[in-house]
């Protein structure tokens, strides 16, 4: 855990007295293009690269595992740790290799990332990745020609981008507008035939493993909800799309789940150990924010509630989870905007300590109902530890796995903890303290401090 929070503001925030001007925004009045705290992934752009920070080892790392075998690559973390942005980021890097300094093979992000579900069909699903590589290669079409490959385009284009809807039925491609629908025959491409088009685009401009490929990433493997049906689909997969010449593939997804996928006897010796991503550094903290105001700042005339100081504050309370801690800050900033604004340092950092401990303490008393004390000694343990298995179970107290099962359901159940499990094995499970949880383990260390100060002598 970290450092113990200082004691709570009592003082209630007055109302904010200033209306801000109908018709805009609450951060283009700020002085922003947008919210500069975005919780989705970093695109694989120069935008995307200038805003990953602190992650220099991870991404040389997986940059190498890409383009060094015909292993696939495979990254491992904790929820909302930023496990996308790191591929995206590290896909660009190795495309900025090629286009600006000319060095390396070409290497193309694919325009879009893709999951994996439990009611995947797995034909569609080969189907779609094919339609999304032939709409990069499109898109990429100039620079692949740069590389000396001339691709014959048009057709595929046109049948790609029509404004019809494109769908598939009856192992044929179906072109469809309006009430009317119909076989294309012309531009259209049977299952078998479409697949082989892209097949032999990608062999043409990647004859070789080390001539580089299109970067394709399945993420949230943990959507599959167990590594035994993730073996499944990738198993199948394997022989369809990752031994393709042109296809470089990286698995992303949560502690455990890839450990669980590596154990297949098909996929062995295909996966590349897991490049782990953790927490950010605590020297790059403000660095994020820092970042994301520079990118996102229509001029230095901009407003800014949340200090550096209050964002260091959040980044170690939610225990590093970047998506968390960006959704919260844009929280705190909307919740400014209905309040009274802050001017200096001090009053932000007074106006976010009073907003951070509402926030806990609404987390605390929404889930203090549902959890028996045993329950609870289980929770502050498990922040103790962050990230746990049932295996665990006398170091928490425990005869069993079973004795200790019923309060880890109600912690989950109460959303302070969250758990991915392997149905090959009912107890190999991955555990750890969700973003709710972190707040509700801030509320019940800030008011043993405030205890602890009363209790003390004058």
């Amino acid at each position: 855990m970290k450092d113990s929070p200082p004691t709570l503001i009592l003082s209630k925030w007055p109302l904010n007295e200033r209306t801000r001007s109908k018709g805009y925004m609450l951060y283009e009045e700020w002085g922003f293009r947008g919210c500069p705290f975005e919780t989705t992934s970093l695109p694989p752009t120069e935008f995307g690269s200038h805003l990953l920070v602190g992650r220099a080892e991870a991404t040389t790392a997986l940059r190498k595992r890409i383009a060094s075998s015909n292993k696939l690559a495979t990254v491992e973390g904790l929820n909302g740790v930023g496990k996308t942005s790191v591929v995206n980021v590290s896909s660009y890097q190795l495309l900025r290799q090629h286009v600006e300094l000319g060095e390396g093979p070409l290497y193309i992000p694919c325009r879009k990332v893709f999951q994996l579900r439990p009611n995947t069909d797995i034909e569609e699903f080969i189907d779609y990745v094919f339609m999304e590589v032939a709409q990069t290669l499109i898109e990429e079409s100039e620079e692949i020609k740069r590389k000396g490959h001339y691709l014959r385009s048009e057709a595929m284009n046109r049948w790609l981008n029509e404004p019809q809807a494109v769908a598939f039925s009856g192992g044929i491609w179906i072109v469809s507008g309006g009430r009317q629908e119909s076989a294309n025959t012309t531009d259209g491409f049977q299952r078998s035939g479409f697949r082989k088009a892209v097949i032999d685009w990608l062999n043409k401009i990647f004859p070789e493993r080390r001539d580089g490929g299109v970067i394709c990433i399945i993420d949230n493997l943990e959507l599959l909800q167990s590594s035994d049906a993730a073996r499944e689909k990738l198993e199948y997969l394997r022989d369809e799309l990752f031994i393709l010449n042109g296809l470089r593939w990286v698995l992303c997804g949560s502690l455990g789940i890839i450990h669980g996928v590596v154990t297949s006897p098909r996929l062995d010796g295909y996966l590349h150990d897991p490049v782990e991503i953790g927490e950010i550094g605590a020297e790059h903290c403000t660095q994020i924010l820092t970042s994301r105001l520079a990118a996102y700042k229509l001029s230095d005339q901009y407003y800014m509630p949340l200090t550096e100081r209050s964002f260091e504050r959040l980044y170690s309370i939610l225990n590093g989870n970047i998506r968390s801690v960006l959704g919260s800050a844009d929280d705190f900033c909307h919740w400014i905007a209905d309040h009274h604004v802050p001017d200096t340092a001090e009053e932000k950092d007074e106006a976010f300590q009073f907003w951070l401990n509402d926030q806990a303490t609404r987390a605390y008393d929404a889930t203090r109902q549902n959890i028996r004390p045993r329950a609870m000694r289980v929770f502050e343990q498990a922040c103790e530890r962050v990230v746990f298995s049932p295996s665990d179970f006398e170091e928490f107290g425990f005869n069993s796995v079973a004795a200790m099962r019923p309060h880890v359901k109600d912690l989950e159940d109460a959303g302070t903890l969250v758990s991915t499990q392997d149905e090959g094995d009912k107890r190999r499970k991955t555990i750890q303290v969700t973003p709710k949880g972190w707040l509700m383990s801030y509320h019940l260390r800030n008011t043993s401090t405030i205890s602890n100060e009363s209790d003390s002598p004058i």
